[in-house]
């Protein structure tokens, strides 16, 4: 085994580290790759720096420009350790945003995660074709499924059996998948998912008491995410699980478009499960101008502000003292990133904002409230480093 195989086999057994990948990165300056080396460090300074501040964003955008100079070859591994086990197709074409079906051709959407491809988009019956390939040749941990059409094209089954998915951390399925009530039973009683950590199934019919079972079971032990945006019938089965999953610690949750009433989202909110959340997004899709749920309970004092990042509250109408009451609060000191979009503000909410000394956004999401150019100018004086959304 040569220098740079080791490195890389030390990267794949190790995925959560960075030191095998800075490594690495010093390898490749030494042997004339200074850019696959630069884009390895960028990636990972993003991740590492504060949350959607300066540093982050400019290291994304470095990492962004290096990549779209060098997709080609630097996609080229993975294109070739998929092309290897499906010598019946045409070609294989690997690119960073989904692709249209083509006849003979297998589309891989590929996106690079601290310097490496760590997620692959791929149609089941591919994936299960070349799921040995794809995790021999790159430190993948996030897997997304789609398939081109409804249910019944190609059954999911299969794809729960495979022992590789004990290198997943997170897996997606593709909105409007059709996902058959067998195959939400199969993936419920997959073995080879025990270290997975986020579960992404936004805009798929999800049953109610599919997620009572999953989250009041002890199977996905590492489970800290959920994603369930756009699915508006799953409100009362979330708030019965979630109550009750006493031993799960969720960080990540997105129920924006679930359909809640305000007490059993309170409910929700203060379940214990929930204590040490960084991203709840609770956008609300209701009648235009109508108050959302969150309206008639005190923000301030529901939110599990403690941990919290990532805070989206789209089209929640909560006012300028709903608003207030969430920026008072001391707790949000870890916030970085807030969606106030189309939440009826006005010039009113602006000294509950700037006046608020431990609030330091890197994100600020205003659109669609009512803002003069003044109030947004005070917002940028507050925040100078900030994305304003407006």
């Amino acid at each position: 085994m040569t220098d740079r195989e080791a490195m890389l086999a030390a990267i794949r057994a190790n995925p959560d580290e960075d030191t095998p990948r800075l490594i690495h990165a010093d390898w490749l300056d030494e042997h004339g790759d200074g850019d696959r080396a630069a884009f390895i460090r960028a990636q990972i300074e993003a991740v590492r720096s504060d949350p959607f501040g300066v540093q982050a964003r400019n290291a994304s955008k470095h990492a962004g420009e290096l990549l779209e100079k060098n997709r080609a070859p630097w996609h080229s591994n993975i294109r070739e350790a998929i092309q290897g086990q499906l010598e019946d197709f045409v070609g294989v074409q690997v690119s960073g945003m989904p692709a249209n079906a083509l006849r003979d051709v297998v589309q891989v959407k590929a996106r690079f995660e601290r310097g490496f491809v760590g997620h692959v988009t791929l149609h089941p019956s591919v994936f299960v074709r070349v799921a040995t390939g794809i995790f021999a040749a790159e430190p993948i941990q996030s897997l997304e499924l789609q398939r081109f059409t409804a249910q019944g094209e190609t059954p999911l089954q299969p794809v729960f059996e495979l022992p590789q998915l004990q290198h997943l951390r997170r897996l997606e399925f593709a909105r409007l998948q059709g996902i058959t009530e067998d195959e939400y039973a199969a993936l419920l009683g997959c073995q080879h998912l025990s270290n997975l950590r986020d579960l992404w199934l936004c805009e798929n019919p999800v049953p109610p008491p599919w997620v009572v079972e999953l989250l009041g079971g002890e199977g996905f032990p590492e489970l800290q995410g959920l994603f369930f945006r756009d699915i508006p019938n799953l409100g009362p089965g979330l708030v019965n699980a979630l109550t009750r999953a006493n031993h799960r610690n969720i960080r990540r949750l997105d129920v924006s478009g679930v359909v809640f009433h305000s007490e059993p989202l309170r409910q929700l909110l203060t379940s214990r499960c929930l204590r040490g959340v960084e991203e709840l997004r609770l956008g609300c899709v209701g009648r235009p101008g109508s108050p959302g749920p969150l309206s008639h309970i005190n923000p301030g004092w529901v939110i599990p502000y403690e941990r919290l990042v990532i805070l989206d509250l789209d089209g929640q109408r909560l006012g300028n003292e709903g608003v207030g009451d969430i920026v008072r609060q001391p707790t949000t000191a870890a916030l970085r990133w807030l969606g106030l979009a189309r939440n009826s503000l006005d010039s009113g909410v602006l000294r509950y904002i700037t006046e608020s000394r431990h609030l330091q956004l890197n994100y600020l999401d205003v659109r669609g409230n009512n803002f003069t150019p003044s109030g947004i100018a005070a917002l940028k004086s507050r925040f100078p480093d900030a994305v304003i959304q407006v």
